[in-house]
């Protein structure tokens, strides 16, 4: 059973850049599978493109940097504004959108980043995708990484062990402020390779 999306944050204990390695084929894979309906997929893909509208309007545009992401209708809203009346109008014109339940707000009270501080953020999302994928561990696990002033946050559809395993190598990326979990949890099946590819 799916259980609320929970905002977590992880304490960093930096131990430099974690080494990467190329796991070795897999036969099968433990998956949580998203029980969301087409529909429903649909339905928050389209609250991301609403919310990401929000923000190409005055009074936002050019003076914010604000990005989402929506499970089941929980979004969670990452980014930098730099007034706190600027961030509480974005969180209200987006609780407005359609399908939208609830809200958890992490946009910084600061100034948008820079083109060198977003390229920065890429990198790191790049790392960490790299660590996830090779992890022998997490073999088949789907993790969204969206990192956004060196914090990280992680979605997608996992276990509780999964979390903690995606959690603990994203830390260790060089250059990781703090992990943010967005994660929903379930219980894992045991996949075929081919099986898999059907997933995906």
């Amino acid at each position: 059973m799916i259980r609320s999306l929970v905002i977590l944050c992880a304490a960093l204990s930096m131990s430099g850049c974690a080494g990467l390695f190329i796991a070795g084929a897999a036969t099968t894979a433990n998956i949580v599978t998203d029980t969301r309906t087409t529909k429903e997929i649909w339905q928050d893909n389209n609250i991301e493109f609403e919310i990401a509208a929000i923000g190409n309007k005055a009074p936002f545009k050019g003076k914010t940097r604000i990005v989402a992401s929506s499970y089941n209708g929980t979004v969670v809203l990452m980014g930098q504004a730099p007034t706190d009346e600027l961030i509480n109008e974005f969180e209200r014109r987006a609780r407005d959108i359609e399908g939208v339940k609830n809200i958890h707000n992490q946009i910084k009270q600061k100034e948008p980043l820079s083109v060198t501080q977003i390229s920065n953020d890429s990198w790191i999302t790049t790392k960490v995708k790299s660590a996830l994928l090779t992890d022998s561990e997490l073999n088949g696990v789907k993790v969204k990484v969206i990192t956004e002033d060196n914090d990280v946050f992680l979605f997608g559809y996992v276990t509780p062990k999964q979390s903690e395993r995606a959690t603990e190598i994203a830390r260790n990326i060089s250059g990781v402020k703090q992990v943010i979990k967005g994660f929903q949890y379930g219980e894992a099946t045991e996949v075929n390779a081919t099986e898999k590819e059907a997933l995906e």
